[in-house]
């Protein structure tokens, strides 16, 4: 059980973001952890700029790593992680200049990839530090500009209770957590045998339980919209861990993560925002480093950029039954926490919002019923 809240605790979408975003906390959530404010603050196209250095010098350390030849199939999950990035960020770049939608949607369409992007780093078995380095700060300048410059934070300033669509909205989301948790079970004796997969799998379970026990409030329906970022992220970072004979029972999983994209847009069209909030500067605490002193080009981010936006990193299915066989027998992809030198997560992905976890593994498909009261 422990365990189980030590490894909740580093999905929660990068607490540190969280706990800025959402000051009145949940029911079932502790006190969060005091920040200090490094003196530094950043408005939304200062985090763009910082996310899009940090992703080219990424790409840039990765490319030269012949440990991560993109043609190599064990590889080829990051670089597909990686290529949703930059298509995303191309994508929130253009909504916010034209300061349109399509920011918001690249944005947290870069925060499901940069989740996928931490589960699909340990089956390349790397240890590349710049690899690893840029990509926390890159991590950390998303989940920035997801909590702080997103239609969820503006409806979190507005205030005031769920309006009726929002309830139901809710009500929908628990249902699919129980959705979730019922093709999981399917998948514990096969994910017995498969321990990188049994650790992702759990922190699936974890989520969904936490989601179902949240009562109908703002704050927890807005901290739930973040969260589901991250499950989408494992969801699908998780694919390739699974092996051929029981790809079936997974599907049910990566459809429901599918559904989240139509309840997201339905969000987004529907929610008003003010755009001068873009132009107002967030600080930016300890821990939360997001800028780089290596000088970086415009056309050496575009370079990366397109690198990784428009080569092709396809798996064959073979290729994909090959990786999800030798991830069962890789101790390197059992190893994904912040204890590890290989792990793209740090130790700010620990702060913020305590999400406990006190159900236990008693084999039920979510208890509670869909309003989690």
């Amino acid at each position: 059980m422990k365990s189980f809240i030590r490894i909740l605790l580093c999905i929660a979408l990068t607490g540190f973001a969280l706990a800025h975003a959402i000051s009145a906390k949940p029911a079932a959530a502790k006190a969060a952890v005091p920040h200090k404010a490094s003196g530094q603050k950043a408005d939304a196209k200062t985090l763009l700029t910082a996310s899009k250095k940090t992703f080219a010098l990424m790409v840039k350390a990765a490319r030269a790593d012949k440990g991560l030849d993109a043609k190599t199939p064990k590889n080829k999950p990051f670089w597909k992680s990686a290529q949703a990035i930059a298509k995303s960020l191309k994508g929130a770049e253009k909504g916010l200049a034209a300061k349109n939608d399509e920011f918001f949607k690249g944005i947290a369409q870069a925060r499901r990839a940069e989740a996928q992007l931490k589960v699909d780093w340990q089956l390349t078995d790397s240890k590349n530090k710049v690899v690893i380095e840029n990509a926390k700060k890159l991590g950390h300048s998303l989940a920035l500009l997801r909590t702080q410059f997103s239609k969820e934070a503006a409806r979190k300033k507005k205030g005031g209770e769920l309006t009726e669509p929002e309830k139901a909205a809710f009500a929908k989301i628990k249902a699919q957590q129980k959705t979730i948790l019922s093709g999981l079970k399917k998948l514990d004796k096969e994910a017995a045998k498969d321990k990188g997969l049994e650790k992702g799998l759990h922190k699936v379970q974890s989520q969904a339980r936490h989601i179902l026990k949240e009562p109908v409030s703002l704050d927890s329906y807005l901290a739930t919209l973040y969260l589901l970022d991250e499950q989408a992220g494992l969801l699908r970072g998780y694919d390739y861990y699974v092996d051929k004979s029981w790809r079936a029972d997974y599907l049910v999983l990566t459809t429901v993560e599918k559904s989240y994209d139509d309840l997201y847009v339905s969000w987004e069209t529907s929610t008003s925002y003010d755009w001068t909030s873009v132009e107002t500067s967030v600080d930016i605490y300890e821990g939360e480093e997001v800028d780089v002193s290596e000088s970086v080009s415009e056309e050496e981010m575009t370079s990366e950029e397109s690198y990784a936006s428009d080569e092709s990193f396809e798996m064959s299915e073979d290729e994909q039954d090959e990786v999800a066989e030798e991830e069962d027998t890789d101790a390197e992809v059992d190893a994904d926490d912040t204890e590890d030198d290989d792990s793209m997560d740090d130790a700010s992905d620990d702060d913020g919002e305590d999400m406990s976890d006190d159900g236990g593994d008693d084999g039920d498909d979510g208890g509670g019923d869909d309003s989690g009261e």
